[in-house]
């Protein structure tokens, strides 16, 4: 009876193998099949497009392990069809059929169409000719191989279903490790290959298919009795740390056949029952095998199992005397020592040694030197040859094995350790050095190569070759060249390096002992003399006072010797001939708080410097950072005070009718602290988090102290005039207020009142038209609201505000930075003149350097780091899309504008064409909100329009209050018409509201007077409180997100108890958004320069137009 049934031999080949090693052999193509003495082998040959020689083993316990040299074998995971056939056949014949052979069945066919006949009752009733089935074969190999995924699909379900509460048997593996040698290269290379089971281990015949299935927890089938199933076998913790590591190289085994296909007669991608050990991952491997069972295979390993070797490999070395004093060298067993260079390890006797390169060099020389020889294992070594032998071949011999030498030589060899010397001389300006390379009594003059030994004596010298030549190294590389002699090194820098560098390393490093002349000992003697640099707040607190002095050092040389630390040189030379290195801590301490401070050595005016107070707020609380400096007690507590705000004690005024925040009262503390040292300021929180009430509690605790009875001065955007007067006398009522507004008749009235007012309120606009009248009066203080007024630093606004005479001076902006750094620049040098010496040089600090100079005169907090309790705001884009004809419109417009803005680009240049591609963009994102806005006449629907429409119906049928923002007042105007024709009340605010009337509007929305209102960006996105609102909805986009972050924090601020919306609509598939995407490149351009973390972006630039307009 056969040991299998057909069944198995598909389950070994899968359908498709199965079907066409069945044809096969019903026609015959299965010749000289023979069977072992044993039963258990059997081999045979099948005629294919070639023919192919397989081997099957049978196990007594049924496995079947079989093998074909057709590339196929390779290529799949079943068995391919020429073994089905061979199974077939074996099955036949141990079932007692007679097994079909080509041969008699060619020599009994008369003709080709006989061939094709039954051979038992199983055969087809119908049997056609080879021409006609193989027009159906395709279509039944492609139905065999959807039904077998099919079937295997049912049996790994139920393979996989096995209950989970039995447990899973534990795989056993081994891991055969292999030399592979190829004749076209020099390197061999290790290969594995698996066996696993559970009560017996089966050989992995696809190495590569198997760890596929493991990596991805499938299946894998072995033998009729046995198949990997991760259902109901489970891997040891050991085992799969190996897998891993197995199937990260199969990734790149693909990679390594395809590379020596042509050579070493591997099939590129084949899967074979070995894999190639990837000697980059070898070492990572290597630790793990000692903990599964992994074997060697080879001459000297046959299969054992594996070790790795603790000490050196087990060489052992014989140099013997034979006659005619000629010796000899015995290399022992080294013909039995395998070197993979690869894996930078070697094998003998069945174990692996790890090596260092030099050894894998050294053992690879040796054997490349003792295969060449006349007899193998052995050299014989000449008299003449002998020093040489032993100062060369003898210490690498010791490194790699076990050296036995004949007594005679034994006694002539000398090994005393190598002590160096080097003597350092300075001669006509040249330092100069000889080298000593010492052995007891034997003397070296490397330069020279004269060795001076004992007369007499008949011994061989071993030096340390090593050390001598790194030791020479080190000399070259430090750029000393010699002429026979001696080194030499003439420039100043080189012997400085020598002196201050070379020569300690060579004393620790090498162990060499140096020896320095006279001369050159007064020249280092400065090695460690410390300078006394003292820091301190000078006079009336106004000046920071910095002190250097150096013992025995006149004035004028300790300015050169400051300036050589600031330029970040190594050493100074004294007048006296000595190397002062300033490389030694103290002197660097010096060199950092000048970086600190910002000074160059052109700044540099004497051994005392004298700066204003305020650049000691660029250095540290603590002067630890550089070195032994002193830092005097009223700098360390001036810069204490502006480190640590907690710690001012400022007491509020006592007429203030509000309750601070803590935060409030901490930038309450902030202004006091930079109004006593006379300093400006820029607060600049989050918008909604009370910048006026702080400023409010100021001004009334300057005028309760009535040290000065001049008024403050408060400019701010017209809109924002009479919400400063209502409050004030909401928050401190004893305060006389005087709003300076109207027409110029009106305004001149006023003026004879400023001398009895404590704080004086007027406009941006009004201030400069009314400059003279103001430039002449001094005032207490200067506080400039919403300060991004005066963003541009050449315009006349700004340029009046600088003829503005107080001696503090602050402005309040959430938004300090909108689109450059000239902007910050311009509110500084606004608010504290001397901050920074001109606009260019501001312009060429780094973003970094910028922030820790500003970093004390701005106050910026966030609502979500002080408001724990403000509403959460949620944030989200609609995207409507355009009408039909305002689509029309907006695509023949677009490509209109890209045709002239690509032409206009090329032949006038960005700058030159840059407002009026402007003004192109400005008409595409009016189509986008109305065509109306700009085509006169249109009378047709706008999307956007429409879906705000609904939008509102819906919010407001919720019972949300909202506010509508557009840059656009036209647009307001055509959403008013719609709402009102539809009976909506609501509020309108543009540029033509009155102030007065504005501040009435706020205070009826928030009382519940209305559910909308209507508001322009730039005319309300600042200075009003409307937390009556809970949604905010911004119909179209402005360039600048702080812009749109203004106008959402009118609803989102302090006072706000509900959670607020805000909605964004950007037209679908237009330039809108495109200028969302811009936004989100500059919408951390304030945090970036106030923290230091990056560079500020500029305005609109050409990249920026490109990209909104898809030109190239």
């Amino acid at each position: 009876m056969p040991a299998f049934t057909l069944k198995d031999v598909k389950l070994l080949c899968g359908p498709t193998s199965y079907r066409r090693g069945e044809d096969y052999y019903r026609l015959g193509k299965v010749s000289g099949l023979k069977k072992s003495a044993d039963g258990c082998n059997y081999t045979a040959r099948v005629k294919g497009s070639q023919s192919y020689s397989v081997e099957v083993e049978i196990w007594s316990d049924g496995e079947i392990s079989t093998y074909c040299d057709c590339p196929a074998y390779y290529s799949y995971d079943h068995d391919c069809k020429h073994i089905a056939a061979v199974l077939i056949a074996i099955h036949d014949q141990e079932s007692g059929r007679e097994a079909l052979d080509v041969e008699e069945s060619l020599s009994s066919a008369p003709t080709r169409l006989n061939t094709y006949r039954p051979v038992d009752s199983r055969a087809p009733m119908l049997m056609i000719a080879e021409q006609e089935a193989a027009k159906y074969r395709a279509a039944g190999d492609l139905i065999a191989q959807y039904k077998s995924s099919q079937a295997f699909g049912v049996a790994e379900a139920a393979m996989h279903s096995v209950d989970a509460s039995q447990r899973r048997e534990r795989l056993k593996f081994e891991y055969t490790f292999r030399v592979e040698n190829n004749r076209f290269f020099n390197n061999p290379r290790l290969m594995i290959e698996l066996r696993t089971g559970v009560k017996r281990l089966y050989v992995v015949q696809k190495v590569k298919s198997f760890l596929d299935r493991v990596e991805h927890v499938k299946p894998h089938p072995f033998t009729a009795l046995f198949s990997y199933d991760p259902a109901r076998h489970e891997i040891g913790e050991r085992d799969q740390a190996v897998l891993n590591l197995l199937i990260q190289m199969k990734h790149n085994d693909d990679a390594y056949r395809e590379y020596y296909s042509g050579l070493a007669g591997y099939l590129p991608g084949s899967d074979r029952r070995d894999m190639f050990i990837d000697p980059r991952l070898w070492m990572e491997l290597l630790p793990l095998l000692p903990d599964v069972d992994a074997r060697l295979e080879g001459v000297e390993a046959p299969g054992t199992r594996m070790e790795l070797g603790e000490d050196k490999l087990p060489l052992q070395f014989h140099i013997t005397r034979k006659a005619d004093a000629i010796y000899n060298l015995d290399v022992g067993d080294l013909a039995r020592v395998t070197v993979l260079p690869a894996y930078r390890c070697a094998m003998m006797n069945g174990r692996l040694y790890l090596l260092d390169l030099q050894e894998l060099h050294k053992l690879n020389d040796l054997l490349g030197t003792m295969s060449v020889t006349p007899s193998k294992g052995k050299l014989d070594i000449s008299e003449q040859q002998l020093n040489g032998f032993v100062q060369h071949v003898l210490p690498p011999l010791r490194e790699l094995g076990q050296v036995k030498i004949a007594k005679p030589l034994r006694e002539r060899i000398r090994e005393p350790e190598l002590q160096i010397e080097l003597y350092v001389d300075n001669a006509d300006g040249r330092l100069t050095a000889r080298a000593r390379f010492k052995y007891g009594d034997i003397e070296i003059r490397p330069l020279e190569e004269r060795q001076d030994a004992p007369s007499g004596e008949d011994c061989i010298l071993i030096r340390d070759a090593n050390r001598e030549m790194k030791f020479l190294h080190r000399l070259d590389a430090a750029g000393l060249r010699h002429d026979g002699q001696r080194w030499i090194c003439e420039t100043e820098d080189e012997q400085y390096e020598v002196l201050y560098h070379l020569l300690p390393e060579l004393e620790e490093e090498e162990r060499a002992e140096i020896y320095l002349s006279q001369t050159l000992q007064n020249i280092v003697r400065n090695r460690k003399r410390q300078p006394k640099v003292r820091a301190d707040l000078a006079g009336d607190m106004n000046w920071l006072e910095i002190s250097f002095e150096l013992e025995h050092v006149e004035e004028r040389e300790l300015l050169h010797i400051m300036r050589s630390i600031v330029e970040k040189k190594k050493y100074y030379r004294l007048r006296d001939g000595s190397f002062l290195s300033l490389e030694e801590e103290e002197y660097q301490g010096f060199g950092k708080m000048m970086d600190s401070l910002g000074m160059d050595a052109d700044d540099l005016r004497g051994s005392r410097i004298q700066l204003p107070a305020v650049r000691a707020l660029q250095l540290p609380e603590r002067p630890a950072a550089f070195g032994n400096i002193h830092f005097g007690r009223d700098l360390r507590q001036f810069v204490k005070r502006f480190n640590d705000l907690d710690e001012l004690d400022y007491e509020l005024p006592n007429g203030l009718q509000a309750q601070l925040r803590d935060y409030q009262a901490q930038g309450y503390q902030w202004l006091k602290m930079l109004a006593c040292y006379r300093f400006g300021g820029i607060l600049a929180d989050d918008m909604g988090l009370g910048k006026t009430v702080q400023s409010i509690a100021y001004i009334l605790s300057e005028r309760e102290q009535g040290e000065e009875k001049l008024p403050v001065l408060i400019v701010s955007p017209s809109s924002l005039t009479y919400n400063w007067a209502h409050e004030c006398a909401r928050f401190a009522p004893q305060l006389r207020v005087l709003v300076v507004a109207g027409q110029k008749k009106e305004r001149v009235a006023l003026w004879a009142e400023m001398k009895e007012a404590d704080v004086i309120v007027t406009s941006y606009p009004l201030l400069r038209r009314d400059i003279e009248i103001y430039a002449g009066q001094p005032f207490h203080t200067l506080i400039l609201d919403e300060a991004q007024a005066i963003k541009n630093a050449s315009s006349q606004t700004a340029q009046a505000v600088s003829e503005i005479q107080a001696s503090r001076r602050f402005a309040l902006t959430g938004t300090p930075i909108e689109n450059s750094l000239d902007e910050l620049w311009s509110i500084f040098n606004a608010v504290f003149p001397g901050l920074f010496t001109n606009q260019k040089s501001f312009r060429d600090l780094p973003a970094e350097r910028v922030a820790r100079i500003i970093r004390p005169f701005i106050l910026r907090r966030l609502k979500k780091d002080v408001l724990t309790e403000l509403p959460d705001k949620i944030e989200s884009v609609q995207y409507p899309e355009l009408g039909t004809e305002q689509k029309k419109l907006y695509t023949a417009y677009l490509a209109k504008l890209q045709q002239a803005t690509e032409q206009d680009l090329k032949t006038e240049g960005f700058q030159r064409s840059r407002m009026k591609i402007l003004a192109g963009i400005t008409r595409l994102r009016q189509l986008c909100c109305h065509p109306a806005l700009f085509i006169e006449g249109y009378s047709g629907p706008s999307g956007k329009l429409q879906h705000l429409l609904a939008q509102i119906e819906e919010l407001t049928a919720s019972g949300r209050r909202v506010l509508i923002f557009s840059q656009y007042a036209s647009m307001l105007q055509l959403i008013r018409e719609q709402l009102e024709s539809a009976g909506r009340t609501l509020f309108y605010l543009d540029g033509q509201t009155p102030a007065q009337e504005r501040v009435d509007m706020c205070q009826r929305y928030n009382a519940g007077e209305a559910d909308l209102f209507l508001i322009s960006l730039k005319a309300g996105g600042s200075g009003l409180n409307l937390t009556g609102a809970d949604t905010v909805i911004l119909y179209d986009l402005w360039w600048n997100p702080a812009v749109e972050e203004q106008a959402i924090g009118r609803a989102h601020r302090m006072g706000q108890k509900r959670v607020v919306q805000v909605i964004r609509l950007v037209a679908e598939g237009t330039i809108e958004e495109k200028i969302l995407e811009l936004q989100q490149r500059k919408r951390d351009l304030i945090d970036e320069v106030i923290d230091a973390e990056g560079n500020a972006s500029s305005a609109l630039t050409e990249e920026d137009i490109r990209q909104l307009l898809s030109v190239t």
